[in-house]
């Protein structure tokens, strides 16, 4: 019988600190509730205590924030596009300077090239043709858009110097001889017709005797770069 009433003397005591915990929640949530009534009340006597133009102050202080927001914005904004667009200026300035160099390159002859064009044999069995007739066909394949020209397996570029005397025709003081092998890489469409232009120089060079002028175009080109000579 005493186990039953210590029992039962337990649970009344969890009941009780139940009620109390309870009654506590109750007083915090009270609390919390008159705290915001009372917030919004004091925020509603302000304004029903204020005068129409503490109220159009109220308003018009409220709308330079806003604007004053909307310009901070507006500036953000436009820091952010000129960011973003200094970026890409730099970016294209940097492609574009990358790719004046590498066209530099190629015009000085300093990297090698790859890519379509024509291969020309030029066969001399009579020893007739002269420097001046070279290089009336490399100045041909230049005005047909010629990124690159090899002679027997020289660089021909700007400085290149191409002369001859009575031992014969010299390249960079190299000399070569028939048959003369010339590629030139671009539009093989291009390189071709400005060679065999009616009265054009492969006209004019297939009418010697013994000279014979083929092209041949080629989607696979590779001229290397100009040898330096110690």
């Amino acid at each position: 019988m005493s186990q039953f009433w210590y029992f039962i003397k337990k649970l009344n005591n969890q009941a009780k600190r139940t009620q109390l915990a309870i009654a506590a929640v109750t007083v915090l949530i009270g609390i919390l509730i008159v705290t915001q009534l009372r917030a919004h009340q004091t925020a509603a006597q302000v304004l029903q205590a204020a005068t129409e133009d503490d109220l159009g102050k109220i308003v018009s202080d409220l709308n330079n924030e806003v604007n004053t927001l909307r310009a901070e914005t507006a500036d953000l904004r436009l820091q952010l596009f000129q960011i973003e667009r200094a970026n890409h200026d730099s970016s294209t300035i940097m492609k574009e300077s990358s790719k004046t160099l590498n066209n530099l390159k190629v015009i000085a002859g300093l990297t090698k090239v790859s890519g379509p064009g024509i291969k020309i044999r030029l066969t001399d069995r009579n020893s007739l043709l002269a420097s001046n007739d070279l290089v009336d066909i490399i100045t041909e394949l230049r005005g047909g858009g010629a990124e690159a020209i090899s002679l027997n397996g020289i660089r021909i570029v700007a400085r290149t110097g191409i002369m001859q005397d009575k031992r014969g025709i010299f390249i960079d003081q190299r000399q070569v001889s028939s048959p003369y092998e010339i590629m030139a890489i671009g539009s093989p469409k291009m390189l071709f017709d400005a060679l065999t232009i009616n009265g054009g120089v492969k006209d004019k060079l297939s009418s010697l005797s013994g000279v014979a002028f083929d092209i041949a175009e080629d989607n696979d080109l590779r001229i290397d770069s100009v040898a330096f000579r110690r």
